[in-house]
């Protein structure tokens, strides 16, 4: 999903400057869904012309930041509206994976190397969130929602990292495995004579069958004048 419901989340809360949105949507949900600023306001822009939110102040300096924002029945709609939707299951697309299935024979040491670094990104990542966990304050008996969802989300985040650390770990098993096997790759740039090659044996065949006359070989095109 995009962070366009997720603002819309927070305001219903109350009204709030768009840098305070920034803010409280990082720590409530986790560092993954940090925005800069460029797509903040793009999505604040969107969200005020689509009459989800507007301005809930006088006029200003005019300047986006210093405007507090508030969420309209529309906004509120549009949130139960997402919040109503069924959660449907969305398998990753890997940009790795495609490039390790499109690497052919001749990248495979590169490909190799792509993994290498890919699991050192995921290493550091998983270090980083389950420090951030970590760094949660323990709440006691008083049990604050906000702690323990973002508990939640850092929990899913850092289980999704394992899944793609192990994943990585066989996708290098199973490059390297590839790499020491005479493999056949079904790229005709890697050897752009097959076609050719078939031609050829066909004429062959064709010109046999033709010397010794059995039946269902091709007879020999007529020049002009042929009968």
């Amino acid at each position: 999903m995009s962070a366009r419901h997720a603002l819309l989340g927070l305001l219903l809360d109350r009204p709030a400057y768009p840098y305070e949105l920034a803010d409280r949507l990082q720590k409530r949900l986790g560092p993954t869904w940090a925005v800069n600023s460029g797509q903040l306001y793009q999505a604040i822009k969107s969200m005020e012309k689509d009459e989800l939110i507007e301005r809930d102040e006088g006029p200003g300096t005019g300047r986006d930041d210093r405007h507090i924002y508030a969420i309209t029945d529309a906004g509120a709609a549009e949130f139960e509206r997402w919040f109503d939707k069924k959660s449907s299951v969305r398998i990753s697309r890997r940009p790795l994976l495609v490039k390790i299935t499109l690497a052919g024979p001749k990248r495979l040491d590169a490909a190799l190397a792509k993994i290498d670094a890919y699991e050192l990104d995921c290493v550091a990542c998983l270090q980083e969130l389950t420090r951030e966990r970590e760094e949660i304050p323990d709440d006691g008996r008083l049990v604050r929602a906000d702690h323990l969802l973002l508990r939640l989300n850092l929990s899913a985040d850092i289980l999704q990292l394992e899944a793609e650390l192990q994943w990585a770990r066989h996708a290098r098993e199973m490059v390297s495995w590839l790499q020491s096997r005479d493999a056949v790759w079904p790229s005709t740039r890697e050897r752009p004579d097959v076609a050719d090659q078939g031609r050829e044996a066909r004429r062959e065949l064709f010109a046999r069958m033709a010397a010794s006359g059995q039946p269902g070989a091709p007879k020999p095109a007529l020049g002009p004048g042929g009968d």
